[in-house]
């Protein structure tokens, strides 16, 4: 809603439906793809270094000096980011049509 009035100026220039829609839709999944990436290796890197972490930060969590056994599957981190970046793109499929099917003429009337 916020970016009618750009999407109508790019359509009275030129741009079809279809091109309108992948721009959203390129937008939405490259933000989706960084963002479950950079999740993705933070998440690694806290689980695996998470007892000294814990440590470092004074908490105790056994009183006999154990400490959380972390095991990292890499696979299901992989099926994770893969869920995380496809669901971003479903997310954008909605935004992206609704872009794409705006008028320029009534999406610029009250500019």
């Amino acid at each position: 809603m916020e970016k009618q009035s750009e999407v109508a100026i790019l359509k009275t220039q030129g741009m079809s439906d279809r091109q309108v829609l992948c721009i959203f839709m390129v937008q939405g999944a490259s933000s989706g793809a960084v963002g479950a990436i950079v999740g993705g290796v933070l998440g690694v890197i806290l689980a695996s270094n998470l007892n000294s972490l814990l440590d470092a930060m004074g908490v105790a969590l056994f009183s006999f000096g154990g400490q959380l056994p972390v095991v990292i599957n890499p696979y299901q981190i992989i099926v994770v980011v893969v869920c995380a970046v496809l669901l971003s793109l479903a997310a954008t499929l909605f935004p992206s049509y609704r872009a794409s099917s705006v008028k320029p003429a009534e999406a610029l009337r009250y500019e």
